[in-house]
């Protein structure tokens, strides 16, 4: 992996994620439940705000894998607000670009927010949701203890397309 370093992203941070967040729309629209031409069009300064929540928040946070200077992968953790459901939180939005995978950065990304989230008082499971046939980013999750529990058909519809989910969760209660 060499160089890599993994900090939780901020305000300062929002023109490279924007960059990298729509190059990972762009390239792979089937993956993700926001779309390009959407996110193309939101303020640099709304994507700012985000980020500056983000890392206020004790519970929620945008974490960005850096080679030197650059933004080379990049992971979402929030933790659900509602009362009931405050023992689970979900990841979302993980990318790496194609020229970083299979060097790990996507699962140091990942490594690093299950550490954190274990930090959140009360946490007990994490959820992600990926394109069931998307094998790749799936055999990584299972290799880090993600279980599936579900599938959603047609989660998802692209380009006259239906996507089917695999809901996945990791528990980080082992009394549970």
């Amino acid at each position: 992996m060499g160089n890599l370093s993994i900090r939780a992203l901020t305000e300062d941070d929002a023109e490279d994620f924007r960059r990298l967040r729509l190059r990972a729309l762009k390239e792979h629209p089937k993956a993700f439940g926001s779309s390009y031409e959407t996110e193309r069009t939101l303020p640099l300064q709304v994507v700012a705000d985000r980020l500056r929540q983000s890392s206020d928040s004790p519970d929620d946070f945008t974490l960005g894998a850096h080679r030197q200077s650059e933004l080379v992968g990049m992971v979402g953790f929030f933790r659900q607000r509602n009362e009931k459901e405050r023992h689970k939180g979900s990841i979302w939005g993980m990318y790496v670009p194609a020229e970083g995978q299979g060097k790990g950065v996507g699962r140091a990304l990942l490594t690093q927010a299950i550490e954190r989230a274990r930090l959140v008082p009360g946490l007990e499971q994490v959820g992600l949701a990926v394109v069931a046939r998307n094998k790749r980013a799936r055999s990584l999750y299972v290799s880090l203890g993600f279980e599936t529990y579900g599938v959603e058909p047609n989660a998802l519809f692209v380009d006259g397309e239906y996507l089917d989910e695999e809901l996945m969760v990791l528990r980080l209660a082992s009394d549970r």
